[in-house]
């Protein structure tokens, strides 16, 4: 899995710093999010992220590591959506809401990056763009500081990826925010919507309005309307990572990856009514998971929620009554390898500019030459390290001298990439892998 704390993360380039923003709703124990989902005639999915974490801690310069695409626009097969540790980790109750709750917030990200905006989640921008990420059933939901003129500049030019530079034009408006629709919807559809403080994409104008109208209290909303809904929201919605849904739905057309591989499906399934969240507490260093779920509960399903939920929490409790269940656990940061802090380079001391790629034999056997393909982004500062090739190491770090910008993996494998910030005067990024314990150089280029 992928080992990540602040540096490591914001070089996947998913993430801006968050300006923590309040809802408007009378209740405070209802997350913010909960007023952008409008009363619908079925069921609802919610994805959330939210990086508040980053102010809210006395130590200002951690971030924790998160779910989200490494790169938005970069299409399935490059996207990374790996918790550090998190598969070695047979508690449903924590890896639940940060599968799922981070596989419905990357289909979120991927759409605004389609519609030309991922500048906005961009983590060279640290005083600007997106700061809370989520599905609102099906509109993707983009919360934050925009600079309209940039955004429709980059709207009506296109984005050149994936969507091959499909340009974009003004169609209407919906209350403060204004629509724009591919000029041509041959090859894309969908609809974009921005104003100074969101962006929201759907694949109707129809879908927008309603998340629109329920802000602005033109519209009922989900949470007013259904008292299941408004039980999950409050008993396991409030969290930096949440996901769920109000039952049935169909996970296929919002969910990034295979639904069927999720965990205990069999357990929480798409007809059952569930909301989970995870909280973070970088001081601490204690993870805190809440689930609520609404469904049949004969006495081995009960069972199986009272053993399992909480399994390996420090600190639990799970309820199970009236086909309601409710579960919440306390955990420390080791239980998913986390690093609250920048990596210790006491030990291995800095990387080493003129090192030269001459590794171990073992590390020579594991990684082929010409394994890596490095990419310089220019106006951005930033270089794509992309692997090219199958290895065999058990850890692939890349760092960047200047910017101390590093990043590392343990599950390195073709199609994966990591982006590095360098110095525009004059950087070295270094690849170093590890095979049994032995590590070794072997890649290395100057930028720009």
């Amino acid at each position: 899995m992928t080992a990540l704390h602040r540096r490591r993360f914001l070089e996947l380039g998913a993430a801006a710093t968050v300006v923590a923003l309040g809802g408007c709703l009378a209740d405070d124990d209802t997350p913010s999010y909960a007023e952008w989902i409008p009363a619908t005639a079925g069921g609802v999915r919610v994805g959330y992220l939210d990086f508040s974490i980053a102010r809210e801690t006395t130590a200002g310069e951690e971030l924790l590591p998160l779910i989200l695409p490494a790169d938005a626009t970069g299409g399935p097969g490059e996207v990374l959506t790996e918790i550090s540790g998190a598969d070695s980790v047979d508690d449903p109750l924590l890896t639940w809401p940060l599968e799922i709750g981070g596989r419905l917030v990357a289909g979120a990200s991927i759409a605004i990056a389609v519609s030309g905006l991922d500048y906005l989640i961009d983590p060279a921008q640290p005083d600007r763009g997106i700061d809370e990420l989520f599905m609102a059933d099906t509109v993707a939901v983009g919360r934050g500081e925009i600079d309209l003129d940039e955004a429709t500049e980059r709207l009506r030019a296109g984005s050149d990826d994936p969507t091959g530079g499909i340009q974009l034009e003004e169609s209407g408006s919906i209350g403060e925010f204004t629509l724009y629709e591919p000029s041509d919807d041959e090859t894309l559809d969908g609809v974009t919507a921005i104003s100074e403080t969101a962006v929201l994409v759907a694949d109707t104008s129809e879908a927008i309005r309603g998340v629109v109208e329920a802000t602005a209290d033109d519209r009922a909303r989900e949470i007013e309307e259904t008292e299941p809904f408004r039980w999950l929201l409050k008993t396991a919605g409030d969290g930096h990572v949440a996901g769920g849904w109000l039952g049935p739905i169909d996970l296929g057309d919002a969910y990034f990856g295979d639904p069927a591989e999720r965990p205990v499906a069999d357990l929480l399934r798409e007809d059952d009514d569930v909301l989970a969240s995870v909280r973070f507490d970088a001081d601490s260093g204690e993870v805190t998971a809440a689930l609520a779920a609404r469904r049949p509960l004969e006495d081995a399903t009960a069972e199986q929620f009272e053993s399992r939920f909480g399994s390996e929490s420090e600190d639990h409790s799970v309820t199970v009554k009236d086909e309601r269940v409710t579960a919440s656990g306390t955990y420390s940061e080791d239980v998913l390898d986390f690093e609250f802090t920048r990596p210790d380079r006491t030990a291995t001391g800095e990387p080493d500019a003129s090192e030269a790629v001459d590794p171990p034999d073992a590390v020579a056997k594991a990684v082929p030459e010409g394994a890596f393909e490095f990419t310089y982004v220019e106006g951005d500062n930033r270089v794509r390290v992309g692997i090219v090739k199958e290895l065999q190491a058990d850890e692939v770090t890349f760092s960047a001298v200047q910017t101390d910008s590093e990043a590392s993996t343990t599950t390195p494998r073709s199609g994966l990439y990591m982006y590095l910030y360098v110095d525009p005067t004059g950087d070295t990024v270094i690849v170093t892998a590890t095979v049994d314990g032995t590590s070794g150089v072997v890649a290395r280029k100057e930028f720009p």
